[in-house]
């Protein structure tokens, strides 16, 4: 029975391990996308509740862009805020800034699809009120979509906070581990799934999508493979964005992301391991959803029932045994993690981190695990879920 369980934390790990080393070699072998000058009508949709603090200077932010002013139309949803942020955005009717506010609050992605009707403009940008991206981010994003067979594109990430604390720096490593996995998934297929914080799409490639989904950029992502588009992955640009600083609002993403992760198998079933999308159904997808749900479970019950096996088979084995199986997750990690050093933009840093963040890793493989058990008891609804922030942008 011990074999057992080692094997199955063995397949949680080895599962891991080989996908990074996958993604590595395809992100490796990406050829350079030459430049281009195309630059499509674009309808930038900024959902907004209780932001008075962020969004002047976010307005500020994408007018500044470089992108043609006349091709660029940009819409605030404020969705039932009770501060000033609607008085804030009405300063900038000026600039043809326009407004939408709701009556009520009914969360990011009702918000989100209330500015979709109300927009013309054949590509959407998806931004956050708290994300700042540089001047040429648009122009670049944008001349991706020359291909018609482009559905979206995605930043690279980046924390402005992330020297705030040991959970804003943790913040930073799974946005570089991101980062590097959107680098070859892009590469190999498609990225799994978007940056909701800033992303491109194309309105025809996601449709007439949903509101009760808990993370709209995932849903995006695997809908717009379904509908035969690709999701790319710029590296090139980076926009940043203030992390969750308290335990508390970081163990809610982590637990909302595993929730959002057990959604998306039920209900893109149907295209896990389906060769009909390519290296998407083979692989990405099922590591994007199924197996990030799975291995934190895996790994608990492989520690569990051995712990238990071995109490009740030979109690002597039972300490070596569990420190050799603590070293064996260790090191699968730290394997695995390192493998996509070469495609983060600062691998020095990078490695370091993978070291120094890797007791952390526990709370959020625990994280996960209440995650995905909250979901399926229905604790989960697509409500705007606000971080606590102290600061201006």
């Amino acid at each position: 029975m011990i074999t057992v369980f080692l094997l199955v934390l063995a397949a949680a790990l080895g599962e891991y391990v080989l996908y990074n080393l996958i993604m590595l070699i395809a992100g490796l072998a990406r050829s350079e996308r030459k430049s281009s000058a195309f630059t499509p009508p674009l309808s930038v949709i900024i959902p907004v509740h209780n932001e008075e603090r962020h969004i002047r200077r976010k307005l500020e932010n994408v007018l500044q862009s470089e992108y043609p002013r006349e091709r660029l139309e940009v819409v605030v949803v404020d969705d039932g805020s009770t501060d000033g942020t609607a008085q804030i955005v009405r300063e900038f009717e000026r600039e043809e800034v326009v407004l939408i506010e709701t009556a009520e609050r009914k969360g990011k992605i009702t918000a989100q699809k209330t500015g979709f009707g109300r927009t013309s403009a054949p590509i959407i940008v998806i931004t956050d009120a708290t994300v700042l991206a540089p001047p040429d981010a648009l122009k670049k994003l944008a001349s991706h979509f020359e291909d018609p067979r482009v559905g979206a594109v995605s930043t690279a990430m980046v924390v402005r906070n992330r020297r705030t604390n040991y959970l804003t720096r943790i913040a930073q490593f799974l946005f570089d581990l991101q980062n590097a996995q959107k680098l070859g998934e892009s590469s190999l297929d498609s990225a799994g799934g978007l940056f909701g914080q800033f992303s491109l799409v194309r309105r025809e490639a996601i449709g007439d999508f949903r509101t009760d989904v808990i993370y709209e950029d995932r849903e995006f992502g695997i809908t717009l493979r379904r509908r035969g588009y690709r999701c790319r992955f710029e590296p090139s640009v980076q926009a940043s964005y203030y992390a969750a600083e308290s335990l508390e609002d970081f163990s809610r993403q982590k637990q909302r992301n595993i929730g959002a992760m057990t959604q998306s198998i039920f209900r893109h079933k149907d295209m896990l391991f389906n060769p009909r999308y390519g290296w998407y159904g083979l692989l990405i997808l099922p590591e994007y959803s199924l197996f990030r749900v799975l291995r934190p479970c895996l790994i608990i019950a492989g520690f569990v029932g051995t712990f238990l096996s071995a109490l009740a088979a030979d109690p002597g084995v039972l300490v070596p045994l569990l420190i050799g199986m603590t070293g064996m997750t260790f090191a699968c990690y730290l394997a695995g993690t390192m493998l996509l050093a070469p495609l983060v933009r600062e691998p020095a840093r990078f490695l370091l981190d993978v070291l120094t963040t890797a007791p952390v890793m526990v709370l959020i493989l625990i994280q996960f695990a209440i995650g995905g058990i909250r979901y399926l008891r229905g604790d989960f609804d697509a409500m705007w879920q606000r971080v606590k922030r102290d600061r201006a942008l």
